[in-house]
């Protein structure tokens, strides 16, 4: 009778690790559907605390627009009390219903994505016939203590790692075009073409430029000025170090990594994260300080 009832507990522990791994559909109460495929340890998240998770988001023609696996940096998520989820998107309800350990696999179409989980219309350019496969995992369920100390040692292992990426491509490109560049101890790679002898600034001195920056990645110019001024502190570490480098009527060419750019967080709509950055300048002179009104150096 023993041995009976060993046998029959061993079929059903296989039966339920077999049901573990079996694929799950479920609906939001606003109804918005998605697939658990592997599901976690079923402890669902309280008010306040952060779900960690890791996502892929790509295209019904296997592009990928996003994978935080690739960029070093965990997505997350903080979830709010009861009362507002009659407001919330289905992704935002769809959290609440995921524990730790959990994988989840949801597809819509790219219009649907855009109206109603970003909240904004399709940007022109997208194909609107395209489905999006948004797949993630749920790394853990932290409160916000835990959460900050492991968003500290998540950004410093990224920046790390990031900056040793970063010198690994310009080192690459510079040998693969023939470049011989000068590197500062920051990273900063540089070329002066020429050489004026005009005075130099400081970090503290409003400058004025001639400039084209492109994108290491592709060569593509993003933004391009015949002659601009601004405050020298305001802008990028990278611009910052580089031209206090250059005399009046010098010029030169930057290669700058993305920790001394725009790093991970990119800008918005211009420059991607993690961008390396080139750019050909020629300082056209310098002031004591910006003048806000004429947007001039005086």
């Amino acid at each position: 009778m023993i041995r009976v009832s060993n046998a029959l507990l061993g079929m059903a522990l296989l039966l339920c690790v077999a049901c573990s791994d079996k694929k799950i559909e479920k609906e939001t109460p606003n109804g918005f559907k998605f697939t658990v495929v592997k599901a976690g340890d079923g402890i669902l998240p309280k008010k306040d605390e952060i779900l960690v998770f890791d996502h892929l988001l790509k295209d019904s023609k296997d592009s990928v627009w996003n994978d935080t696996r690739v960029e070093g940096m965990p997505s997350a998520v903080k979830i709010q009390d009861s009362t507002t989820m009659s407001q919330e998107n289905g992704i935002v309800q769809m959290f609440r219903m995921l524990s730790k350990g959990d994988s989840v696999h949801v597809t819509m179409p790219v219009s649907k994505f855009f109206n109603k989980m970003v909240g904004a219309p399709v940007p022109p350019g997208v194909d609107t016939t395209l489905n999006l496969s948004y797949s993630l995992q749920v790394k853990d369920i932290m409160n916000m203590e835990e959460f900050q100390s492991f968003q500290t040692e998540v950004m410093k292992k990224k920046k790390d790692s990031q900056v040793e990426k970063d010198a690994a491509i310009i080192t690459k490109y510079l040998a693969d075009n023939n470049i011989e560049a000068q590197q500062d101890t920051s990273g900063l790679r540089y070329i002066i073409h020429t050489t004026k002898g005009g005075s130099k600034p400081t970090a503290e001195n409003c400058v004025e430029v001639k400039y084209a920056g492109k994108f290491l990645k592709d060569g593509k110019v993003f933004d391009q000025g015949d002659k601009v001024s601004f405050p020298l502190n305001r802008v990028i570490p990278g611009w910052q170090l580089g031209i206090q480098l250059l005399g009046v009527g010098d010029s030169a060419t930057f290669y700058i990594p993305s920790g001394l750019a725009y790093g991970p967080q990119g800008y918005p709509g211009a420059i991607p994260p993690d961008a390396i950055l080139i750019f050909d300048v020629e300082l056209l002179g310098f002031g004591g300080e910006f003048d806000e009104t004429t947007g001039t150096c005086k």
